[in-house]
């Protein structure tokens, strides 16, 4: 909760094309900001978002205040977002158009991000990420053993969309994130930390 909202977190995860990761990462990084309000309340629609990136995968954090298909909609129809947007489609391995609703819908299905666990803290604290890729089957088991790391002074969020996990930290620890690997290799054939592209909350920019 922040003040009287209610502020939900979801991860949208998709795949660029090889050889256009440096591309992808300018791309995420540069966008102007947002108009994150609602017109009638004044309250932000989107309080932060995150992105990260390894390899190849890309991963988007959101703290919102509505339906993730509002927000997607609302920010959809932002100009600094359709300008990005028609930058990045050479470089997905899934082409997009959030302006058509049917691939708009077809997004959502292969993006989002199930939460498997969360004790994650609304505000400003320091974002780390790092993705797991499981052996197959074994992405539920790797989800629950992630989910009992605790933070001190902090929270963390745990990810999933079939086989790959996304760990992510909030902390005032400026270490750098290291993939659990003893605690997960039975489950985990790939872990490596996620480098933070983009980090924006509602009245900074970073």
């Amino acid at each position: 909760m922040t003040g009287s909202r209610t502020v939900d977190r979801y991860a949208l995860t998709f795949p660029v094309r090889a050889g256009s990761e440096a591309v992808v990462a300018e791309i995420l990084s540069g966008y102007a900001a947002l108009a994150v309000c609602r017109p009638e309340t004044g309250w932000a629609l989107l309080e932060r978002t995150s992105d990260f990136m390894a390899g190849r995968v890309v991963v988007r954090v959101v703290d919102i205040t509505c339906p993730p298909s509002d927000a997607v909609r609302h920010l959809a129809g932002q100009p600094q977002i359709q300008a990005m947007e028609q930058r990045l489609r050479p470089h997905l391995v899934h082409d997009h158009d959030l302006t058509d609703e049917a691939s708009f819908r077809r997004f959502l299905a292969t993006a989002v991000m199930r939460v498997a666990s969360g004790n994650g803290r609304t505000g400003r604290l320091p974002r780390r990420a790092v993705l797991y890729e499981s052996l197959p089957g074994h992405a539920g088991e790797l989800a629950r053993r992630l989910a009992g790391i605790t933070v001190v002074s902090g929270g963390t969020t745990v990810f999933r969309r079939r086989d790959l996990v996304v760990h992510l930290t909030e902390a005032d620890d400026e270490t750098p994130p290291v993939p659990l690997v003893g605690l997960v290799a039975p489950f985990a054939r790939l872990a490596r930390p996620m480098t933070l592209v983009t980090d924006r909350s509602v009245g900074a920019v970073a």
